[in-house]
């Protein structure tokens, strides 16, 4: 019996000494792709964003094809006075993440995860 709690202390101790780091590192390797994730998402915004008000890209290439069946307010079922202050309903020949963009300097948190985001043209795909 001694020999068991021996050993259940070694491997405690093994997993307190090296599991634990190993857990943190891992977590804080997720933690920082997912942000590096969201720049390059943003950052292709932006050249996006760029491109079609230099007009050298048109506004279509970079909506999704969601986008064309159903708008983005029916889609998030927003409500007749969010309706009324939302650049995405104003401006109907931009996508809905680019009209925000616009208006508000940068992109809300919401639109990163958005099935309508879709920042990269077909020629242009981000560096993995």
């Amino acid at each position: 019996m001694a020999f068991l709690m021996e050993a259940a202390a070694i491997v405690g101790l093994f997993v307190v000494r090296l599991g634990i780091p190993l857990a943190i590192t891992i977590l804080i390797t997720w933690w920082l792709r997912s942000l590096d994730r969201r720049w390059q998402a943003e950052a292709a915004a932006l050249r996006a964003n760029a491109a079609v008000a230099a007009g050298t890209l048109a506004s279509n290439t970079v909506a999704a094809p969601e986008a064309a069946e159903q708008p983005c307010w029916e889609y998030r079922q927003c409500s007749e006075s969010r309706r009324a202050v939302c650049a995405a309903c104003r401006w109907h020949d931009l996508p809905c993440w680019m009209a925000r963009l616009r208006t508000e300097g940068q992109l809300p948190a919401a639109c990163y995860g958005c099935r309508y985001f879709r920042p990269h043209t077909p020629l242009q795909q981000p560096a993995s």
